[in-house]
């Protein structure tokens, strides 16, 4: 029975022209000797794009914002109130010798939203370190002043404070150049949504915001924290979010859709070395072999639309 209803559905498939966006739901009418074969198959039929001259588009890229001496300046003092404070908070000392804040997963942010990893503030001297990495400790903590030096440097992992300058100025810069290029493909989306017209199907929009839920949670569990402590803070639910994001989930469809369509049209072509090359880093041993193709798939598709957009990006740059 599955061999005749993956060959029927084939055929069935190519001769109307439909494209399920998921396994058809396959229901067996008659399965009888002596009577016909009849099965019922339901499905979502992926929906028709249609978009316009979308090569006429023409949207400046804004430069982005030169870093200054007072950006670095400000950014570096507003660390170090939040460094400050985090001790007076934990009451801990810091070690020359603690592991680096990335390994512990702590931080803390700019008033740019920078995420500067900091070292383990909470560790204590044991009895079996070292006099000298325990007077350093002590050391550390004791010259804590009223504006940054060297020592809150090396406290949140940087050699001094001339390194931390450096440090903070290039992270200004990729924080400016990210948001800059941002800005300018959300011009592009907003001037292809304008010209393209598709009907979402809501399955599309449930795993969508599937997908920003997920998005959250993990940005959550790098910080250490839990979806439902951010959800007691926030005092909303799961649902209530869920119905707050969804006409940014019914956007971000109807955009990869479009981005989609555009990447047929050019026949934009994923190789098997591109799959490949991302695998490598990633773990793959608990996956099933359909687990495998799965997530072949799902970077395959994230690859082409990449590649898409860059191509609609060098295309419609004024």
């Amino acid at each position: 029975a599955s061999f005749l209803i993956s060959k029927h559905l084939g055929e069935i498939f190519q001769k109307e022209n439909l494209v399920p966006l998921a396994s058809p739901k396959i229901a067996i009418s008659s399965l009888s000797k002596n009577s016909p074969f009849v099965f019922t198959a339901s499905f979502t039929q992926k929906p028709q794009v249609t978009i316009g001259d979308w090569e006429k588009i023409k949207v400046a890229k804004i430069k982005a914002k030169e870093i200054s001496e007072e950006d670095i300046n400000q950014s570096i003092k507003n660390i170090f109130e939040a460094w400050k404070a985090r001790k007076s908070d934990i009451g801990g000392q810091t070690s020359e010798d603690d592991k680096s804040g990335e390994e512990a997963g702590k931080f803390i942010y700019d008033a740019r939203g920078n995420k500067i990893f900091i070292k383990d503030e909470s560790a204590r001297p044991t009895s079996e370190e070292s006099p000298s990495t325990s007077l350093r400790a002590s050391k550390a903590t004791s010259e804590v002043k009223d504006t940054p030096d060297d020592n809150f440097a090396r406290a949140i992992g940087a050699r001094d404070l001339a390194h931390l300058h450096v440090i903070v100025k290039k992270d200004l810069e990729t924080i400016m150049a990210d948001s800059a290029e941002a800005k300018f493909e959300q011009e592009i989306f907003e001037k292809i949504l304008e010209l393209g017209s598709v009907e979402v199907p809501e399955i599309l929009v449930e795993d969508e915001l599937s997908r920003m839920l997920l998005r959250l949670a993990s940005e959550l569990e790098r910080q250490k924290r839990k979806l439902e402590d951010y959800l007691a803070e926030q005092k909303t639910t799961i649902d209530e979010l869920k119905k707050k994001w969804q006409g940014q989930a019914e956007k971000n469809v109807r955009i990869s859709l479009i981005l989609e369509q555009i990447g047929k049209d050019e026949k934009v072509q994923v190789a098997r070395e591109e799959v490949e090359q991302v695998l490598k880093g990633l773990a793959q041993t608990n996956l099933s072999e359909e687990q495998k193709k799965d997530l072949e798939k799902y970077i395959a598709f994230n690859i082409f639309q990449t590649k898409t957009l860059d191509l609609v990006k060098k295309t419609v740059t004024a």
